[in-house]
């Protein structure tokens, strides 16, 4: 565990998946509004996780969480708009990272377009690498974008709990997924995220952080995908942006 004398600056990755084809197992009208808001407040936790999260990479294609991201780092930033390095935090601006386009930074906040465009683990990687050439030196932790009742004290907890070197991991409520995946500086990510990704970033020589967090980052821990796991967040606290949009349409289809 590193203590905050030798801590890295951390930028934290968040992959989103265009919201017409995300949370395809939440069995609710809604669900691209939810996937938005449970992003919306993944990503407000990791704003306002303090000092040592120097950022927050998100690589995602769609305009409307573009634009609704934006919105929120502006908030949480005091940044006013049209003071956004991407002109305005337009879909199609630069902020001159390497000359890559289809990026908008506001704050801390950096919107990177999916230029991989191959998937959930390449998106990740982009994502890396961006954070890298803006924050050299910095540690990586990848976490879900389906969050809804995360705290920033237990990311910071998490944060805190990661080797100091390599790479460590986090498994879901369940125990077969990952909702974490740090990199120490200088170590690759080396994202495998997909069925039984806990397994699979062990077997690549992770660290294990799950036991030595357990429950103390029950949000953290509870992503979703149903609303089974909906009912479960709702009962940890949700963000403000998803108890938002079930006050909007609070009847699921089904309850699992």
């Amino acid at each position: 565990m590193l203590t905050t004398e030798t801590a890295p600056p951390w930028v934290v990755l968040v992959p989103l998946k265009p919201l017409t084809a995300a949370k395809s197992r939440l069995d609710r009208p809604d669900r691209g509004a939810l996937a938005l808001a449970m992003a919306l407040d993944t990503a407000r936790a990791v704003l306002d996780a303090g000092e040592g999260v120097v950022g927050l990479v998100v690589v995602t294609d769609d305009p409307r969480a573009r634009r609704a991201l934006t919105e929120l780092a502006r908030d949480r930033s005091e940044i006013p708009a049209g003071a956004d390095s991407a002109g305005s935090g337009s879909a199609g601006g630069t902020t001159g990272v390497g000359g890559t386009y289809g990026l908008t930074r506001t704050g801390r906040l950096l919107v990177a377009a999916d230029e991989p465009n191959r998937g959930l683990n390449p998106a990740l990687a982009h994502g890396a690498a961006l954070a890298r050439r803006i924050h050299p030196g910095c540690a990586v932790a990848a976490v879900s974008a389906d969050l809804p009742a995360l705290r920033p004290a237990e990311l910071r907890r998490a944060l805190a709990a990661a080797p100091p070197s390599g790479r460590g991991v986090l498994a879901d409520a369940v125990g077969t997924g990952t909702v974490l995946l740090s990199a120490a500086p200088g170590a690759s990510l080396g994202p495998s995220f997909g069925p039984g990704s806990f397994e699979a970033h062990l077997d690549s020589g992770a660290v294990d952080l799950t036991a030595l967090l357990a429950d103390t980052v029950p949000g953290l821990r509870r992503d979703v995908d149903t609303v089974a796991d909906l009912n479960t967040a709702r009962a940890l606290g949700l963000g403000p942006a998803t108890a938002r949009a079930l006050a909007a349409d609070p009847s699921p289809r089904t309850a699992a």
